[in-house]
């Protein structure tokens, strides 16, 4: 790499006065030399001038509002799927603590755990009926639950 291939990048950061010393000593020390970089590092350092010159835009009166706004929206968001988590682990473990215990209960009911394992038509049945019972309970729960949470955003 070349000298000027090398200095090119940083000619810009020197118009603008953002090199540090030692890297602006070399950007001068190439420059004497060089008049391609001497002549752009003028015409860049009109440029910065130029800018510098220019009045800057005000920000909108309500930026900091915007943007609090978005802020707490963004955060309400995490928020919102760490709780959707939570809930669905608390379902699936609620899930699992009823079918083991509705599995005892059968188990009483029934004398025994030999009769559950074999596969006769009664029991495919009571298990069936009894596994739609508690999707029919779950799903109304879920979608109660759903619609509160609903509610509350558009609430807020």
């Amino acid at each position: 790499m070349n000298p000027c291939q090398a200095t090119a990048p940083l000619l810009a950061l020197s118009a603008a006065g953002l090199l540090d010393a030692d890297e602006e000593r070399a950007v001068r020390e190439h420059v004497r030399e060089c008049p391609a970089c001497a002549a752009r590092l003028e015409s860049l350092g009109n440029l910065a001038g130029a800018l510098s010159a220019l009045p800057a835009p005000a920000p909108p009166a309500d930026l900091a509002l915007r943007t609090q706004g978005r802020l707490a929206a963004e955060l309400d968001s995490v928020a919102e799927r760490r709780r959707g988590g939570v809930l669905a682990l608390a379902g699936a473990a609620l899930a699992w603590i009823s079918w083991f215990a509705l599995w005892e209960l059968y188990r009483i009911l029934t004398g025994g755990i030999d009769s559950l394992l074999r596969l006769q038509w009664p029991n495919v049945w009571v298990w069936l009926a009894i596994s739609m019972f508690m999707v029919s309970l779950a799903a109304p729960a879920a979608a109660a639950l759903a619609r509160a949470r609903r509610r509350e955003r558009n609430i807020l």
